[in-house]
């Protein structure tokens, strides 16, 4: 095989193991946004570079680190501060860990900030925490890891790899006891087996779904069909409504018009919604959880291929108290464009709406809080049949039935297999 066709088949691979990668398990949260996020995302299933550690000094309850102290343990490094309460609370959790999963080989390491590492002997003590801690004195390591806050947490795997760079402290147990279920072996290979995984559900993609699988579903044209008539939606068998027992009278509520908005799509083309059901699912920038919501849905939208359209809307951006700015406070052009970076930086696809202070949901009286990232799944008729929150089991079931009963999904593939057909298929 030429040397170029072989670069590029692993150029393709590695793409595609890092796609994979960013979803090699979506309960682990990261706490990084925008263009950091992408940043570490690019440094997470790569080597971790051990010549770091000779950047620590003042080593306490322990050897200083090197290659060979680490190999074949799981290390989870967290970056603190004696003057930060945040960093400080998290002592004792961490102590936790050490105690609980040291023998099974975790390795825990805090790095302390350049300032306050002469209280750091006392606050562990105070703290009956006797981890591992270096004081990071030029600042240096924490530079390279990218850590902006304290506390930070990145795990490396057996294998040396960065797997998690950044993640959220409630996620912290979860990712340490995942990695510390893999050998040496599986964390080595996570790349290729993620590649794989990735490279048979591109294929399964791209495999035709028709009578003879003689044509790529993703390349059908748009096939014109007859629309349904009222009646036929009128008697499909809709899932039933989630009942609100806060509020009593949203019960009593109808189904809703919900039509396509013509304007606000990121890409300013209104998607093909003819003969598919939509979905809406409400987040906002600068809120670490909202890349873990849209990652979810983007896989979603590749499940379900021509039958559903998934839209993202955004509805405003998190302050640090986590309320939602209005839209007097945010340019517009500037939202739009960061918008559009969200998207770029985590490799989605499905469309992007921009919808400033919520209106679009609120107007629609959706149930489920701005914390809980209401979704509404819409069917052809651009008629709502089911609102709730993402996290919500009932969500996919409910989506799933209306995939199953809407008549425009019905004739919108029986016009396609007829166009098939026509043509050999």
């Amino acid at each position: 095989m030429p040397r170029r066709h072989t670069t590029l088949i692993l150029a393709a691979l590695l793409a595609t193991a890092s796609h994979a990668a960013a979803q090699q398990d979506t309960n682990i949260l990261r706490e990084a946004t925008g263009d950091r996020a992408a940043t570490l995302t690019e440094m997470e299933m790569q080597p971790f570079d051990s010549t770091l550690w000779s950047l620590l000094d003042n080593w306490t309850n322990g050897d200083a680190l090197d290659a060979a102290a680490t190999e074949g343990r799981v290390v989870l490094v967290m970056t603190w501060a004696t003057w930060n309460p945040a960093s400080t609370r998290v002592l004792p959790m961490v102590q936790k860990l050490k105690e609980t999963y040291e023998d099974d080989g975790l390795l825990i390491v805090g790095v302390h900030h350049q300032q306050g590492w002469d209280n750091a002997e006392q606050t562990l003590t105070q703290r009956r925490s006797d981890i591992l801690a270096a004081h990071d004195a030029e600042g240096e390591f924490r530079d390279a890891i990218h850590a902006d806050q304290d506390p930070d947490f990145y795990v490396i795997d057996r294998a040396g790899q960065l797997r998690f760079a950044d993640i959220r402290t409630e996620s912290v147990q979860s990712a340490v006891k995942m990695l510390l279920a893999e050998d040496v072996s599986a964390a080595s290979s996570i790349n290729a087996r993620l590649a794989a995984q990735a490279a048979k559900a591109d294929a399964a993609l791209r495999k035709p779904r028709t009578i003879q699988g003689g044509l790529d579903m993703r390349a059908m044209p748009e096939v014109p069909f007859p629309p349904p008539s009222e009646t036929l939606y009128a008697r499909a068998d809709w899932p039933k409504p989630r009942k609100d027992d806060n509020n009593s009278n949203r019960n009593d509520d109808g189904p809703s018009a919900y039509p396509v908005p013509e304007s606000g799509w990121i890409s300013g083309v209104k998607p093909k919604t003819d003969g598919r059901a939509v979905v809406y699912y409400a987040w906002r920038l600068d809120d670490p959880r909202s890349a873990e919501i849209a990652r979810r849905m983007e896989r979603l939208q590749t499940q379900l291929g021509r039958d559903v359209v998934i839209a993202g809307v955004c509805t405003g951006v998190q302050s640090k108290d986590r309320s939602s700015r209005n839209d007097q406070q945010i340019e517009a052009e500037v939202f739009l464009s960061r918008i559009e970076r969200f998207r770029r930086s985590h490799g989605l696809t499905h469309p992007m709406l921009a919808d400033l202070g919520g209106n679009l949901f609120n107007n629609n009286n959706n149930r489920g809080s701005d914390e809980d990232y209401v979704a509404l799944v819409v069917s052809s008729d651009s008629i709502s049949r089911w609102d709730g929150v993402v996290a919500d089991p009932a969500f996919r079931s409910a989506l799933d039935r209306v995939i199953d009963v809407d008549p425009g999904v019905q004739a919108r593939r029986a016009a396609e297999q007829a166009f098939i057909r026509a043509r050999g298929g």
